[in-house]
């Protein structure tokens, strides 16, 4: 099936109106998305920069200007805030958010330079001029729990002003499987060696275009040597005795709680 770019047609079951990664609901309601009459109120007021109506799952999604007023009936929050609730929509805003990011930034076809339009019969983007065709994208990444003698190894990133510690991370380079992007990137982030590397979970994280495959492993050899550039600090930490750790709602925290409950 197609996106669709015609208003006429927009009416989709399901809303979803983003305002960068957070999302509109309705105020004073366990996370209600809005009707079609917002929607419809935003593109007469010009409040929307791009939009979509998935024909597959039939909703409708936009992403909203910055800084537009949304009235005293309606709120803004986190969109990860819906994967935390395990909302029946998250998959759907999930992936809405997902295409709304790819459209945004799949604007011009790579090989002649001439503008995208979508196609007519699958999602997907041609070219006006070459007809050739653009899918969408998602950029693999790993996200590990290694533990060592009943404790977790944890790190605060270098590029995020914040004292979350939370687990080791990475994307998947070219040639590689999943098992072998889990042992790299602990190597190259903390010097240690892992061993019995095992798949968890996945989960999409649409901040852009990430598919996030979760991985526990344990300690092997090696004492803890950080990459500076990408880790501040990492450290063995207590089940008892854990820093701030992210928020619920990420891969991060389901991993570490996971290996607290045991």
């Amino acid at each position: 099936m197609a996106l669709i770019s015609n208003p006429a047609q927009a009416a989709g079951k399901r809303i979803f109106l983003f305002s960068e990664n957070k999302l509109l609901v309705c105020a004073g309601t366990q996370n209600e998305l809005p009707g079609v009459e917002l929607f419809e109120r935003c593109m007469q007021h010009q409040f929307i920069c791009d939009w979509l109506y998935d024909t597959d799952y039939e909703y409708t999604a936009a992403l909203l200007e910055k800084d537009v007023p949304i009235g005293d009936g309606f709120c803004r929050i986190p969109l990860r805030s819906i994967f935390a609730a395990e909302e029946a929509f998250a998959f759907e805003a999930s992936r809405a958010h997902a295409l709304l990011n790819w459209k945004a930034g799949t604007r011009f076809c790579s090989y002649c330079g001439n503008a995208l339009k979508d196609a007519e019969d699958e999602t997907a983007r041609t070219c006006v001029q070459c007809t050739r065709r653009v899918y969408p994208s998602l950029s693999p990444a790993i996200i590990v729990l290694v533990e060592k003698e009943g404790k977790l190894l944890l790190a605060k990133h270098s590029r995020r002003n914040t004292d979350v510690y939370t687990c080791l991370a990475g994307y998947v380079e070219a040639g590689e499987n999943l098992e072998n992007c889990v042992a790299r990137e602990i190597k190259e982030e903390t010097g240690i060696e892992v061993t019995n590397i095992r798949y968890v979970t996945s989960q999409s994280w649409p901040f852009p275009d990430q598919l996030m495959a979760g991985f526990r492993a344990d300690w092997k050899s090696g004492e803890i040597n950080i990459q500076q550039s990408e880790i501040s600090d990492a450290r063995w930490f207590s089940k008892d005795a854990l820093p701030e750790i992210p928020k619920p709602g990420s891969l991060a925290y389901k991993l570490i709680t996971g290996a607290l409950s045991e």
